[in-house]
Formats: C-alpha cells, sequence, structure tokens
C-alpha cells in the first residue's frame, strides 16, 4: 500500500495546486481591492462636484456682495429718491410724464383706420396730409 501522506504531500507540492490555490488569493485581494478603487472614485468624484459648488457659490457670493454694496452706495440712494420721491438738485428741472390711456387707445384706433385703407392712399396722406 502507498502511504497516505505521501500522496497529500504531492498533491500540495504539484504546480497545479500551487497555481489553483495562487489565482485564488489572487481574488480574494483583488476582490477588496476593486472595491476600494470604486469607492475612491466615488468620493473623487464627489469632491470634485463640492468644488465646483464652492466656486459657484463662491461667485454667487461676490455677486451678491457687490451688488449689496451697491445699495448701500450713495448713488443709489440718490437714484431711489430721485424715482420715488422726486428729489432734484439745485438747477434741475423735474418733468414727470404720465401715460394717458386715452391717448394710447387712440393711436391704436388710428393704426386699425390705416390698416383698413390701401398702400397707395397710405403714401398720399403721409405725404399731404
Amino acid at each position: 500500500m502507498k502511504n497516505p501522506n505521501k500522496k497529500i504531500t504531492k498533491l500540495f507540492y504539484s504546480p497545479k495546486f500551487i497555481t489553483l490555490v495562487g489565482f485564488i488569493i489572487l481574488i480574494l485581494i483583488s476582490i477588496p481591492l476593486v472595491k476600494n478603487i470604486s469607492k475612491r472614485y466615488a468620493i473623487n468624484q464627489e469632491v470634485m462636484d463640492l468644488e465646483n459648488e464652492i466656486k459657484d457659490l463662491e461667485s454667487k457670493n461676490r455677486d451678491f456682495k457687490s451688488f449689496v454694496s451697491y445699495l448701500e452706495s450713495d448713488q443709489f440712494v440718490e437714484e431711489q429718491a430721485r424715482l420715488k420721491l422726486g428729489l432734484k438738485k439745485p438747477g434741475e428741472d423735474v418733468v414727470v410724464l404720465k401715460e394717458d390711456l386715452n391717448a394710447s387707445s387712440s393711436i391704436a384706433n388710428a393704426l386699425n383706420e390705416n390698416l383698413n385703407i390701401s398702400n397707395p392712399q397710405r403714401w398720399w396722406s403721409y405725404f399731404f396730409n
């Protein structure tokens, strides 16, 4: 009879068995490595997205700061006083133009009347009326 220990020892030292064990170890090592690489990629992508969002927010913040500084400026206060309160400086004349609703409707009526006449008649009335 052959020794069973010898068969087991021969099996463990065979190149096929060592190759199989090596592949299994390689697979067991590569699975967490792939997971780690994919997590790192996702984290880097999230960091890049957050950095872009930070840049956008900083840009908006600068815009708001410049707008606030404009709102706090004397120019804005003077402009609002002129528009809403009728402020005028010495030597200036204030002219207020109010829209006349009747005038705009009469212009619309004149345009509609003009549409009813022919083009040569329009030219005649343009030059001679």
